[in-house]
C-alpha cells in the first residue's frame, strides 16, 4: 500500500491546490479588508454620535458578521458595535452575538476582551454570585440612562448594587422642575449611584440642595428626596469592597465657548480648584501617597488618547492644568488601578483604564 504522504504526484497536487487557493483568498480578503474600511467610519459615527438606528445597526452586524473570519479589524469593530448596542437593543445584538458564536466557536469571545466586559459580564457576575451586591463602574452618560435602565433589567440589579459613574452622569444639569423630575425618575431605577463630578454638571456643593453624609469611610453628597444618587467629595478615599478608592473629578471643557454661544449650561468651577488640590494632596500624605484605586474624570497627561481628539478644536488652546496636575500625582502615588472616564473610549493603558458607556465590573 501507498501512503499518500510519500506519494510525490499526491504532494504535488497538493501543493498546487494551495497555491490555487492563496491565488484566491489573497484578492478576497484584500476586498474584505476594503470593504471594512468603508464600514468602519460608520461604526464610529453611530457610537460617537449616539446614533440609534435599529434597521442600520442590523445592517451592520450582517456586514461585519460575514467579514470576521477574514479580517481581525471587522471582529473588533463587531465587538465594540455590540458593546455599545446591546444595551439600547438587547434582543437584536443578542441574536446576532449567538450566531457569532455559532460560526466561530463558543469560545470566540474572550471574556476578558475590552469590547465585550459589558455583554458577557455584569448578568453572569450576577446569577454566578447569586445575586448578592455587586459594583459597576460606567462613565458619562450626558443624562442619557437608557443604557443603565437595560443594564438593571438585564442584570436584575437592586438598590444593593452599586454603580460607579465616573464623570458627566449629567444629574445636575439642566435644574428646576426639569431636573427634579429627572431624578425622581432615577430612583426608580433597582440600583444606587455613586457619581463623579465631570465638567458636563455642576458641583452639588454648589447648589444648596445637598446634605452631607458619611459614607464608606469617606463624605458624600446626597438629597433626601433621592438617596440612591449619590456624589463624590474630591479629595475623598472611600472603602469599595476591600480596596481604598481615591476620587478626583474635574475637567476642561473644549465646549466651553460653544455651550456659551448657545446659552448652555456651562460652570467656571468644572476644574478642581487650588483648594481641592490641596485638599487632595494632603488627604494622601496622611496615608503616605498609597491607595488601591484612583477614580478620576480626566486622566493624567501622559495617558491623554490623543486619538480621540476632535480636529476641530484647537489642542494648544486647551486648558490642561488638571491633566498636568494629575500627571504630577500619578507619578508620585503608589496605586494598583486607575479608572477614568471623559474621553469617550474604551481603552487600557499600563495601569490606568478609560470607560466610556461600557459597564465593568469592579472587583
Amino acid at each position: 500500500m501507498i501512503h499518500q504522504d510519500n506519494n510525490p504526484d499526491c504532494k504535488e497536487a497538493i501543493s498546487s491546490l494551495v497555491e490555487d487557493l492563496c491565488s484566491i483568498i489573497e484578492p478576497v480578503h484584500a476586498l474584505v479588508e476594503e470593504a471594512v474600511s468603508y464600514v468602519e467610519p460608520v461604526v464610529d459615527m453611530i457610537i460617537l454620535r449616539h446614533i440609534v438606528d435599529h434597521n442600520q445597526v442590523e445592517k451592520l452586524y450582517d456586514d461585519l458578521i460575514n467579514y470576521i473570519g477574514m479580517s481581525e479589524r471587522a471582529d473588533k469593530l463587531f465587538k465594540r458595535l455590540c458593546n455599545y448596542y446591546f444595551f439600547i437593543d438587547p434582543v437584536l445584538t443578542s441574536d446576532y452575538i449567538t450566531i457569532y458564536r455559532e460560526m466561530y466557536s463558543d469560545d470566540a469571545i474572550d471574556p476578558d476582551d475590552e469590547y465585550v466586559s459589558s455583554i458577557d459580564t455584569i448578568k453572569e457576575v450576577k446569577e454566578f454570585m447569586g445575586n448578592t451586591p455587586i459594583t459597576i463602574m460606567t462613565a458619562d452618560h450626558h443624562g442619557d440612562f437608557r443604557h443603565v435602565e437595560s443594564m438593571c433589567v438585564l442584570a436584575e440589579t437592586t438598590k444593593d448594587d452599586l454603580l460607579i459613574i465616573l464623570g458627566d452622569a449629567g444629574i445636575n444639569y439642566y435644574g428646576g422642575k426639569k431636573e427634579k423630575q429627572f431624578k425622581k425618575l432615577l430612583t426608580e431605577l433597582p440600583i444606587t449611584m455613586f457619581c463623579i463630578h465631570g465638567n458636563h454638571e455642576r458641583r452639588p456643593e454648589s447648589l444648596g440642595t445637598y446634605t452631607k453624609q458619611e459614607w464608606h469611610g469617606g463624605t458624600v453628597y446626597i438629597e433626601p428626596d433621592f438617596p440612591n444618587l449619590l456624589f463624590a467629595k474630591d479629595g475623598e478615599i472611600y472603602s469599595i469592597g476591600d480596596k481604598n478608592c481615591l476620587v478626583i473629578g474635574g475637567a476642561y471643557s473644549v465646549d466651553k465657548w460653544y455651550r456659551l454661544e448657545n446659552k448652555w449650561g456651562w460652570w467656571p468651577d468644572e476644574q478642581p480648584s487650588n483648594d481641592i488640590k490641596r485638599a487632595v494632596e494632603s488627604r494622601l500624605a496622611e496615608v503616605n501617597w498609597r491607595v488601591d484605586v484612583v477614580f478620576s474624570h480626566t486622566a493624567p497627561l501622559k495617558y491623554e488618547p490623543r486619538e480621540m481628539f476632535l480636529n476641530f478644536i484647537d489642542d494648544s488652546k486647551v486648558d490642561k492644568s488638571t491633566e498636568i496636575w494629575l500627571d504630577a500625582i500619578e507619578d508620585k502615588l503608589d496605586y494598583d488601578k486607575w479608572y477614568c472616564g471623559h474621553y469617550n473610549t474604551d481603552k487600557t493603558i499600563d495601569k490606568l483604564r478609560f470607560l466610556y458607556r461600557d459597564f465593568f465590573e469592579f472587583k
